[in-house]
């Protein structure tokens, strides 16, 4: 399902400019900025942007990030929201024609479990945790963690993969495991539904204390060449966004009605709940260099198409 939102020039510009002589007006974009995002995390920063009707932005919401590659590739878009990893893989296939302009969302997966026995990371030895995302950066993360703890997927653990998060709270609300690998906002839902259910391990707590470095999971990238052609656009687009992220943060009951309104929550009472555990920031591209290098490089050692083959140079993070 794809929500559009098309924000159109609403009254004549002339009268406008008329009643604004001698003071001071918010110049426009020359043409919409065609944006993507992604329902969830990565989306629930961007809701005011979204909600605040502006001509200067034309806003996708899309479910899958297999949904806005092609777009990207093709011009279609400007700007993106998706995940870290799937940056260096557009990076790599556009010949370099991409700019991160920063990681809007750090760690979002938890171990979910029914019952107490989970309190560490090697209290899961022995379990068969169920999860989605096999092939993608939830396993990676999943591995390299256990791995840190001296834990081996298939010998001391098990992970049973599963189409998608839906499929992965059905079969742990029905016994097939104790545990479950999830990210916010299913959490919550998750936990809605049972209240035998609780949060166990924060695996953004435990990749912070093991690598030394944030784990960033979501970012804002935009066409290179767009970015340098439109420096004042884009450096708008910053602004209106980092204001975003305060005020989600910040006043979570009034950005939950409002995702509740542009299509990104249904359940506003869960979203308030959620909001605090999707890890929402603005980091500026070149500000979260470091962090982003040893996630690529992390990726890179486990699987190098999880990255597109290479690492991204100095000219992939907005602001060098």
């Amino acid at each position: 399902m794809k929500i559009k939102k098309v924000l159109t020039l609403i009254g004549s510009g002339l009268l406008v400019m008329g009643l604004c002589v001698g003071c001071k007006s918010e110049k426009a974009f020359d043409e919409p900025m065609d944006i993507a995002t992604l329902n969830g995390p990565t989306g629930m920063g961007m809701t005011k942007v979204i909600h605040d009707a502006s001509e200067n932005y034309n806003i996708d919401i899309y479910q899958s990030p297999d949904e806005i590659t092609g777009k990207i590739i093709s011009g279609e878009l400007e700007v993106a929201c998706v995940p870290s990893n799937l940056a260096s893989v557009l990076y790599n296939k556009t010949d370099k024609n991409i700019s991160l302009i920063g990681v809007n969302t750090l760690g979002v997966l938890y171990i979910v479990e029914n019952g107490e026995t989970v309190q560490s990371i090697e209290d899961l030895k022995g379990t068969t945790i169920l999860a989605s995302g096999q092939g993608s950066t939830p396993e990676y993360i999943l591995t390299e963690i256990l791995s840190a703890a001296g834990l081996k997927v298939g010998e001391d653990v098990q992970v049973k993969y599963l189409a998608n998060h839906t499929e992965v709270i059905n079969a742990l609300l029905a016994g097939e495991s104790t545990v479950a690998l999830l990210p916010e906002p299913h959490v919550t839902i998750a936990k809605n539904q049972s209240e035998q259910l609780r949060t166990a391990l924060d695996l953004n707590e435990a990749w912070e204390n093991q690598e030394k470095t944030n784990l960033p999971m979501g970012v804002i990238i935009a066409r290179k060449d767009y970015v340098d052609a439109h420096p004042e656009e884009m450096s708008k687009f910053i602004e209106d966004y980092k204001a975003s992220v305060e005020f989600v943060n910040n006043q979570s009951e009034e950005a939950a009605q409002m995702m509740k309104e542009v299509g990104l929550f249904e359940k506003p009472e869960l979203a308030v709940s959620a909001i605090p555990n999707c890890h929402i920031v603005f980091e500026k591209g070149k500000d979260a260099k470091s962090d982003l290098e040893t996630f690529y490089t992390i990726l890179q050692n486990v699987n190098p198409k999880a990255i597109g083959g290479n690492m991204p140079d100095e000219g992939f993070y907005y602001g060098n």
